[in-house]
């Protein structure tokens, strides 16, 4: 069974270690940050289950520290809960509107802190592993186009809003119906998988690949810009390279979008992609003739 990972943020070391103990005792592993710059150093290195944050901090204090970690988590990908002394109204309001999941006071029994922990922790497991049936394709077990489409217009709301960077990359495979129709349609999925295996292999932990339909697939690069994305993409076309299927060589064409040019909506940002992916496979035909 994993062990779910917990982020304790206070300026108390006091608290701190009270908590620490607590959530070890019940068999959660604990990190630590006894400030708001230290917590979201530690969430760019690693992966957390939860945030357990309080608000009264020097520099960033908890509702500016939940501001930032939004931008990158989403609510049902890591819950936060305010750990607090504060449970006026005002105050109750301003933390939810940053993106907390809950509040706890400092002052209630431990048996109630742990029971909210629980259930969040319970809830955003159920909504990972709905999310995860209903968004990823059959075949290849990458994630499907509607999980692409909702991932896409996501990532781009918090680029424009926040101006966290990223890059797609579209890139459709040549001569899968050429295996499909000398070989079979099982041939042809093989090709398919074996092609998402490649470039699963060399992708980073944080960059997602999704199967548009068909031969199309699509990676999504946070914190990547566009040479970043382009050095992603030869990468992955030569990993591809090295394929065979039968006496099939597997190669692909792509097209590169970076968020930082200027794009009105999503679909302008995807259609400039797909575009240059087909500018790309114009060119590569061409070349072969």
């Amino acid at each position: 069974m994993k062990e779910e990972k917990i982020l304790i943020v206070d300026d108390s070391t006091e608290i701190l270690e009270k908590n620490r103990e607590l959530l070890t005792q019940v068999g959660y592993s604990v990190v630590s940050a006894t400030s708001g710059e230290e917590a979201l150093a530690l969430l760019e290195k690693g992966t957390f289950d939860l945030v357990l944050l309080d608000i009264n901090m020097p520099s960033l204090n908890g509702f500016e520290v939940c501001l930032r970690i939004r931008e990158k988590h989403a609510l049902d990908d890591l819950p936060i809960i305010f750990l607090t002394s504060r449970e006026d109204s005002d105050s109750i309001t301003k933390g939810f509107h940053a993106g907390a999941s809950d509040f706890v006071c400092k002052l209630s029994p431990t048996e109630i802190l742990l029971a909210r922990i629980n259930v969040h922790i319970r809830l955003c497991r159920a909504l990972k592993y709905l999310r995860d049936i209903s968004l990823t394709d059959d075949l290849t077990q990458c994630y499907n186009r509607r999980h692409a489409i909702y991932t896409l217009r996501e990532w781009f709301s918090r680029s424009k809003r926040y101006g966290t960077p990223f890059s797609m990359i579209y890139f459709d495979l040549n001569g899968l119906k050429s295996v499909n129709d000398k070989f079979g349609h099982q041939a042809g999925d093989l090709l398919l998988r074996a092609v998402v295996k490649a470039c699963k292999d060399l992708l980073r932990e944080s960059d997602v690949l999704f199967r548009m339909g068909g031969d199309e697939f699509m990676v999504l690069c946070p914190d990547t810009d566009k040479p970043g994305a382009l050095i992603c993409a030869e990468r992955m076309q030569k990993a591809v390279g090295d394929i065979t299927i039968v006496d099939q060589k597997v190669s692909f064409a792509y097209g590169i979008a970076y968020s930082g040019e200027v794009y009105k909506d999503m679909d302008e940002m995807l259609h400039s992609a797909d575009a240059s992916m087909y500018e790309c496979k114009k060119r590569m035909h061409a070349a072969r003739k």
